[in-house]
């Protein structure tokens, strides 16, 4: 497994909130688009608003597949996401990160809403 690939199987492997920052650039940028949470389009700027707006709820992820090409990892899969109030949301994604220097420096998040 190349050296990106791996970087973000650890970052999609992560549940504590607290070490996702360790795979960030200082001025990265995540855009959110498709049905997921929050809203389509919200678009995050630097390592604060990544790590403010990644939230506080449950979330593990089932990578299904990933895929490189230069310096940019496209990793698909499903996301189990269990809220406070204790409501289960499962989620499909496709991640597309640019890494550099072994850090992510942008993501886009494609999701869609999966019916129970």
């Amino acid at each position: 497994m190349s050296p990106n690939k791996k970087v973000i199987q650890k970052y999609m492997a992560t549940v504590d909130r607290s070490k996702v920052a360790s795979f960030l650039s200082d001025d990265v940028e995540w855009v959110e688009w498709g049905d997921g949470v929050p809203p389509s389009g919200v678009r995050h700027q630097g390592k604060a608003a990544f790590i403010q707006n990644f939230g506080d709820d449950e979330l593990r992820t089932n990578v299904t597949r990933m895929t490189e090409e230069n310096n940019v990892v496209v990793a698909e899969g499903i996301a189990t996401v269990t809220k406070k109030n204790g409501r289960i949301m499962k989620v499909q994604f496709c991640n597309i990160f640019e890494l550099e220097n072994g850090e992510v420096k942008r993501l886009d998040s494609y999701g869609a809403m999966l019916k129970d």
